[in-house]
């Protein structure tokens, strides 16, 4: 079924896509997390957006969530992740080139290389791993056993116990970096793997969007503080507002912000008064109207250097919704449970009050970053 034909039976105004990062090669810091596209395969990607849609602009989408603006049948969005440097050395002159809106999103923490994503960390390690030597993954595993009591004795072990440390576990990562000899304050003087402050207020410069994405990318919904998720979320707008100027900026949660209550965001909003919408990963997922869910387009899966794979992402994703829907649906209506956020200091609500009170996940691949 050709895209125009489902885009008339899915209900959505708008086909939002993110990506995080491309390369013509592997990144150590990248690669173990999840696929990336080349700059060839974005371009191709973006070229295809620019013949079949009408690309719009966060403010666009602002004034047509908000001020009740008339959107095209065929609005699309462009939006990018974490901030890597990619992000300005690969997407920013094909933007430029091609005259495509697009909205950055960026942890506070990681501007100007002060400090390394957790998530990064453990694929410097997993990607040390992969290249060990028998002898060195032997060592490695004797430093384990020795620090934490862990006993694991094959690569596969290990990485998936490197997979498995979460953010607040970072103590542990470090550990893990250290043992591998992995120096992470020289990476970041080297690699210098995101954008510093002046790269991101060129892009306000030049017309594009900046949003925030955390202080430290954390799975918000994982958190047991509602006052932690307040501060993530409060003091990574306060530094865009300030690189901007801007009164109000986007924000986009971490890898996946359905488990947090609706109601409680939209409180957060009101208390602010620095964020005007919100950015998702459910795909095309009916939501609040402060809240933009978007397609995860990373995987350069089918993409064959000549032709863009964003024709089947966007049929997949178009397709599955109507699906997606009815179990969120069905799930939400057998749910008794209060709501989806437990943690200390969180607004209180039920289930049935909320739009997205802990509704099954939307399916699509899992985002590792």
């Amino acid at each position: 079924m050709p895209l125009s034909a489902i885009r008339r039976i899915v209900a959505g105004d708008l086909t939002p896509v993110f990506y995080h990062s491309f390369t013509a090669s592997p990144i150590p810091h990248i690669a173990p997390l999840f696929p990336c596209k080349s700059p060839g395969d974005l371009e191709r990607d973006l070229l295809y957006l620019k013949s079949h849609f009408r690309l719009v602009s966060h403010d666009d989408i602002v004034f047509h969530r908000e001020k009740g603006r008339r959107f095209p049948s065929n609005a699309a969005a462009v939006s990018f992740d974490d901030g890597f440097i990619e992000c300005f050395t690969v997407a920013r002159p094909l933007l430029v080139a091609h005259g495509i809106p697009a909205t950055f999103f960026v942890c506070k923490s990681f501007i100007d290389n002060q400090a390394l994503m957790f998530r990064n960390k453990i694929a410097l390690c997993v990607s040390r791993i992969a290249d060990s030597t028998p002898g060195e993954l032997s060592r490695f595993n004797a430093a384990l056993r020795a620090r934490f009591g862990i006993t694991v004795d094959s690569r596969a072990e290990v990485q998936t116990w490197l997979f498995g440390l979460g953010f607040a576990r970072r103590d542990i990562i470090d550990a893990a970096c250290e043992c591998l000899g992995i120096d992470i304050p020289a990476f970041l003087r080297v690699r210098r793997p995101y954008m510093t402050g002046s790269q991101i207020a060129q892009l306000h410069r030049e017309g594009f969007t900046v949003g925030a994405h955390t202080s430290d990318h954390p799975d918000l919904a994982k958190l047991e503080d509602w006052n932690e998720v307040r501060r993530q979320i409060s003091e990574s707008c306060d530094l865009v507002r300030e690189i901007t100027g801007r009164a109000r900026v986007p924000f986009a949660f971490p890898f996946n912000g359905l488990d947090l209550p609706r109601s409680a965001l939209a409180a957060l909003r009101d208390e602010l008064g620095s964020i005007d919408l919100m950015y998702d990963t459910n795909n095309l997922m009916k939501d609040r109207s402060f809240i933009v869910n978007r397609i995860w387009c990373d995987t350069p899966e089918g993409a064959n250097g000549e032709r863009s794979n964003l024709p089947a992402l966007l049929r997949r994703a178009q397709a599955l919704e109507p699906l997606r829907a009815i179990r969120r649906w069905m799930r939400r209506s057998v749910r008794a449970a209060p709501a989806a956020f437990g943690g200390r200091g969180a607004p209180t609500q039920s289930a049935a009050s909320d739009l997205c009170a802990k509704p099954v996940k939307s399916g699509m691949p899992e985002i590792n970053l």
